[in-house]
């Protein structure tokens, strides 16, 4: 694990979790998802599948206690930790080196919707209420267009200033 790595993901988590917590919820206190965008990008630098579990672990702490969803704080733990491995596999299995801003639309797109039908699924299966699924199904939609644009915004910061 390299220091310097886990440094700038924990600073990206914090920012991450700032936005998670400042911005207001678009529909029954759901909200945009920033803190997913940021623990993107810190998978994007790291290089080991320990640190992506920790990213993934810090960044559901970090969702639970900032949820604004009914019932959501377990679900948010769960689905962060999944999706920071999955994301995490699917960026070595493009070839870290090279992501252009295809592939970050491509990681940014598909993690925020494999997050949001595992964060939905799970709540629901929790909290039994089918009558916060389908009108959220919309926020993850909306979602999935602002992460790839913010995270095509995110890749350009650190491939210009921090990762040199």
């Amino acid at each position: 694990m390299k220091t310097r790595n886990i440094t700038i993901s924990a600073i990206f988590m914090a920012v991450g979790l700032v936005l998670h917590f400042v911005v207001p919820p678009v529909f029954f206190g759901v909200k945009p998802d920033f803190l997913l965008s940021m623990m993107f990008i810190s998978l994007i630098m790291i290089d080991d599948r320990k640190e992506a579990l920790l990213v993934g672990v810090a960044g559901g702490v970090m969702s639970a206690l900032t949820t604004g969803f009914p019932g959501g704080q377990i679900p948010n733990f769960i689905e962060k930790i999944i999706v920071s491995v999955s994301i995490f596999y699917l960026i070595k299995s493009m070839g870290k080196t090279n992501l252009n801003n295809i592939k970050i639309v491509i990681i940014f797109a598909l993690g925020t919707c494999l997050s949001g039908v595992l964060f939905l699924l799970m709540a629901l299966g929790f909290t039994n209420q089918l009558n916060m699924f389908i009108p959220s199904l919309p926020v993850v939609l909306v979602a999935m267009v602002v992460n790839p644009i913010f995270g095509i915004l995110l890749n350009t910061i650190y491939g210009k200033f921090i990762s040199k």
